[in-house]
């Protein structure tokens, strides 16, 4: 067993890959995997393509996206990734939104530890100590620093403010229109006696 330099120190019996993006990734994050974590880990994948990435071997399984078209079908699929008792979950983190809603879902589901791949072969346990790494991560992938993203973010952030801020404009207009047309209601009484 070897030991990758952000924190992966135990064997992995059983592996699940989340695929999404290019193949080519997913078979160089395979290959990684088994250079740096395991040799020889079962490794299945969760994927959006029909076929299998080469390197899994022969004990690997394939589970597709594709198949689970209900909300019954995708608590099935999900139950059937937890009775499996993956000991790790290695995510691939592509510049592809393909599979988003899997991986956060799979990631809070499942047991075992979980690695992030990102597109440049790096690997980060998620926990504790490498929170930073994993938080610079999903702020790369997220799209967080495209401004048009910033910009939305910020008319989103502005949005209850701006609608308070009316709300109370028209209130002030509208009770000032009420105590006027009091005022003058008010006028007109005591000036015809």
């Amino acid at each position: 067993m070897k030991v990758s330099p952000t924190g992966t120190s135990r064997a992995a019996e059983r592996i699940l890959l989340v695929e999404s993006g290019p193949r080519s990734d997913a078979e160089a994050l395979i290959d990684r995997l088994r250079s740096d974590v395991d040799a020889q880990a079962s490794i299945d994948v969760f994927t959006c393509l029909p076929d299998q990435p080469h390197g899994m071997g022969p004990t690997g399984q394939a589970w597709r996206s594709y198949t689970a078209t209900t909300a019954a079908e995708r608590w099935k699929t999900l139950r059937e990734l937890r009775r499996e008792r993956h000991s790790m979950l290695a995510i691939l983190c592509s510049d592809s939104p393909i599979l988003a809603g899997w991986k956060v879902v799979l990631a809070g589901l499942l047991p075992g530890r979980i690695l992030l791949a990102d597109k440049g072969r790096r690997l980060i346990t998620l926990d504790a100590r490498h929170w930073r790494e994993a938080a610079a991560l999903a702020v790369s992938r997220s799209g967080l620093r495209n401004p048009a993203v910033l910009r939305r973010l910020a008319h989103a952030a502005a949005l209850p403010f701006t609608i308070c801020f009316l709300l109370a404009f028209a209130a002030k207009v509208h009770i000032g229109a009420l105590l006027r047309t009091a005022a003058s209601s008010s006028d007109d009484g005591s000036g015809g006696q």
